[in-house]
């Protein structure tokens, strides 16, 4: 029994270490674009007007990323800030209404390998995930419900630029339904893809060799 337990433990043991060579944890920050994509509301009556068709600007986006590797899976953990003003006709920021906002977005995702060069530092990923995506700023400071949650798909690709330091880009798209409300006055729900494309600097501070 003792002898079958210790060759048990033994072969645990084996399968587990190539696992735990192609292990990595990386640390990354990123910077690029935030590119909103749909309408918040169809039509919003702001100082006497009707606006119709009304959405936000691309903008800056900034964030990092804590990223476990494993073989050709992958867990990460993302946060980004992005300064994304509302588009408002100007006659209704000259009356004084600031449509300055920003966007968080935060998110846990799985990474796949699709792709791996042969004698390269290459590999093209796709992900999938939850998390949220949470509104404000001056402007949204006039609502409610800003919040969100959001499932996230992307593609990105990491390149190997020395032992401990890899270059990524990455596209993800965070997926909801933004319905918010003001006082009693409720608006229809409107789908959401809020896309950040980035680039940054991974730093591998745990390789397990």
């Amino acid at each position: 029994m003792f002898r079958r337990l210790v060759l048990t433990t033994a072969l645990l043991a084996s399968l587990a270490a190539p696992l735990q060579a192609q292990t990595q944890v990386g640390l990354s920050a990123f910077a690029g674009s935030f590119l909103p994509v749909g309408e918040l509301f169809d039509e919003l009556r702001l100082a006497g007007q009707i606006i119709a068709n009304v959405s936000q600007d691309p903008g800056l986006a900034i964030g990092g990323r804590v990223t476990v590797w494993m073989s050709r899976f992958a867990i990460d953990a993302e946060a980004g800030y992005a300064l994304s003003n509302v588009d408002l006709p100007e006659s209704i920021v000259e009356l004084g209404l600031d449509n300055s906002a920003s966007t968080f977005v935060g998110s846990v995702n799985v990474l796949y390998v699709i792709f791996q060069a042969p004698f390269s530092p290459l590999r093209i990923y796709v992900s999938g995930g939850g998390g949220l995506v949470s509104r404000s700023g001056d402007f949204f400071d006039l609502f409610q419900g800003t919040t969100d949650v959001a499932g996230t798909l992307g593609i990105g690709l990491r390149f190997g630029l020395g032992r401990a330091t890899q270059l990524r880009f990455d596209v993800r798209d965070y997926i909801s339904s933004f319905a918010a409300t003001r006082r009693d006055e409720e608006f229809d729900s409107q789908l959401q893809n809020d896309l950040i494309a980035t680039i940054g600097l991974e730093f591998v501070f745990r390789p397990v060799e």
